[in-house]
């Protein structure tokens, strides 16, 4: 599906800047970056197979509580 993890990232970099947007109204500093490091460490490391509306649906999804 993507040949890097670099790839991936530029590829959902739009979701990843609508959720850090999300959070930044909320009053959190939580970056693209941090997004992108929670997810691919706790969501989906184990994960196989992943689409990209699974992977998109994950950030927009993400509880802000869990990245505190």
């Amino acid at each position: 599906m993507f040949s890097s993890l670099d790839e991936l990232k530029e590829r959902i970099m739009p979701a990843l800047c609508k959720r850090s947007d999300d959070f930044k109204t909320l009053g959190f500093n939580i970056t693209e970056e941090d997004i992108f490091i929670y997810l691919k460490n706790n969501k989906w490391m184990h994960s196989k197979d992943l689409s990209l509306n699974e992977i998109v649906n994950d950030i927009l999804k993400l509880d802000v509580n869990v990245m505190r």
